[in-house]
């Protein structure tokens, strides 16, 4: 059989398309199957909006160590009954997509000690003026919110034996880099600038012991500590200190199981700002500081 010129031309190119996809179809990746992981852990924090849970779990074998970070939970009906201080257990699924857990059972916690866990915490809104909470800072001093005012303030939870460095480490690492930046970059901004670290072990972080632990971190930038104080307080003052700001820990054995919040006051005592977890950065705190001026 003759063909004229464009039709062999039209025959060619279909040929052609054929002939690509084919081939595209014999080598495209199949998508992985999702990998399954049993997980275990004590519920630090729980954020329904977002359907997440701040989750300090054990070693998965095969896949990570234990440590504390966000999942995604796919069982809605557990974010109506699930509170810090929870044991869960469930399934870790993990695909390309993403990860989250499902499955799961809940084991409720035991009663703690009411002025070494928090309840129920309050949200703060941007705009909120903080009540005036009362401390006692490394060298035995009494400091006390309403003292700040007229310099911006930034405020945030640590213990000194928090282990995890990408929690209690983190959020003092940042203080240090805040400081360190603006004195370098704005003196006079620095010259207002207050940090506030408040202890969430008061019975263990006594001045003395914040004292030693300032000098790891403001040791070099502001070893007089004139710009950044470490404090601790009576039980029950920190506990609603850290209810206030939204943040939740439960202690248990010796060791705090906890979550993040870190805010920004500004000179005339209201929230500025208000960073959850662990994500945000100097530079972040540095521009909201920059922009109170």
């Amino acid at each position: 059989m003759n063909l004229s010129g464009p039709t062999r031309k039209a025959v060619f190119i279909c040929v052609s398309i054929l002939f690509c996809l084919l081939i595209a179809a014999c080598t495209s990746k199949p998508k992985k199957e999702p990998r399954r992981f049993d997980i275990t852990g004590k519920v630090v924090s729980v954020d329904k909006a977002k359907k997440q849970v701040v989750l300090a779990h054990q070693d998965i074998p095969g896949f990570m160590k234990a440590m504390t970070m966000d999942f995604t939970l796919k069982d809605e009906w557990a974010f109506n009954v699930l509170e810090p201080g929870d044991q869960i257990s469930g399934q870790l699924v993990v695909d390309p997509d993403g990860a989250y857990i499902e499955g799961i059972s809940i084991a409720k916690h035991a009663s703690a000690d009411a002025d070494s866990s928090t309840s129920p915490v309050h949200e703060p809104e941007v705009g909120d003026s903080p009540p005036d909470f009362g401390f006692v800072n490394q060298d035995g001093r009494k400091v006390e919110l309403r003292q700040f005012r007229g310099k911006p303030l930034l405020l945030t939870f640590i213990y000194t034996r928090c282990p995890l460095p990408d929690y209690c480490i983190r959020m003092s690492n940042n203080f240090a880099e805040v400081e360190r930046n603006l004195k370098q970059s704005d003196p006079t901004l620095y010259s207002k600038l207050q940090l506030l670290s408040i202890s969430i072990d008061p019975e263990f972080d006594q001045p003395q012991v914040l004292k030693q632990y300032a000098k790891s971190f403001a040791g070099q930038v502001d070893p007089k500590l004139e710009h950044w104080q470490f404090v601790t307080g009576k039980p029950a003052d920190i506990r609603k200190t850290a209810e206030y700001f939204g943040l939740s820990y439960v202690k248990q054995n010796n060791q705090i199981v906890h979550s993040l919040r870190t805010a920004l006051i500004s000179g005339d005592g209201k929230i500025a700002a208000l960073y959850e977890g662990n994500d945000w950065k100097p530079e972040d705190a540095i521009r909201d500081l920059k922009q109170l001026k």
